[in-house]
């Protein structure tokens, strides 16, 4: 494995480590800064503008998010954890966000960074970089989103059509990746059953080389819009009802796609 360059730098908002999701085993997560889709559900909107970002919470208390970081200092921080395991799988790292490739140099070079020290890897991605593939090489897990299969829809929703994020995931899968497509559930928004069929048939060609996660809508992001004195856009919205999501399942489980409701 090639050499890194330990002085590329970015802006993540922290750091998690020993957590048990996003990928197997135990694994840190880097929550990258900014993002380049603006999703009107999200429930971390402090992590959707780049650089530094300041809250304002009911009482009074002000948070700044974002901290300037190096590939050496986020390796340095992580390279301690690796001697943990778990199920005797190794220690692992997500790279998550905001949008990790939007810092595409920063992202690139931690991912060669954990490579070069042996982390299995796995990235969240919207699966908009037009650069995406370049960084397979060095993934081991891939999960990217699907928000709306019509492309106009899809900018309205987040501001960029998906034409990207659908070449790329066509990409991961080709290139034998590890592959998990995250649906977000939003109701009214894209929760129809003739969006997910035709999720379904653009899917189904690939079908045994993914699965799917269905990701229920919550609200809980809701106080973090009003610290940053915005208007949260989808007041109107409750999550939707087990029973839809029950639906919404059986229609990508007919056609033999691995999925899980979470």
């Amino acid at each position: 494995m090639n050499k890194y360059n330990e002085n590329a730098r970015g802006v993540i908002i922290n750091i998690k480590h020993g957590v048990s999701k996003e990928g197997p085993g135990w694994r840190s997560i880097i929550y990258f800064k900014g993002c380049n889709f603006s999703c009107p559900w999200c429930g971390s909107p402090e992590s959707i503008p780049f650089g530094k970002t300041e809250l304002t919470y009911d009482d009074g208390s002000k948070e700044i998010i974002g901290q300037e970081i190096t590939v050496k200092e986020v390796i340095r921080e992580i390279l301690p954890y690796q001697r943990f395991t778990k199920n005797n799988l190794p220690y692992g790292v997500t790279l998550s966000g905001g949008e990790p490739t939007a810092q595409w140099k920063f992202y690139i070079e931690l991912l060669k960074g954990l490579k070069y020290f042996g982390f299995p890897t796995a990235v969240e991605t919207n699966g908009s970089s037009p650069q995406f593939i370049k960084s397979l090489p060095y993934l081991d897990l891939v999960f990217c989103d699907i928000k709306h299969m019509n492309s106009e829809i899809h900018r309205k929703l987040v501001g960029k059509d998906n034409k990207q994020v659908l070449y790329n995931i066509k990409k991961t899968y080709k290139a034998r990746k590890k592959l998990i497509i995250v649906i977000p559930v939003i109701p009214d928004y894209n929760d129809s059953e003739e969006n997910f069929q035709n999720i379904v048939n653009f899917l189904s060609p690939m079908k045994n080389g993914l699965r799917v996660e269905l990701l229920k809508y919550g609200r809980q992001g809701i106080y973090k819009w009003k610290a940053l004195g915005k208007d949260y856009p989808l007041l109107h919205l409750m999550p939707p009802s087990n029973r839809k999501m029950k639906t919404l399942a059986e229609i990508i489980k007919n056609q033999g796609i691995k999925v899980d409701i979470s």
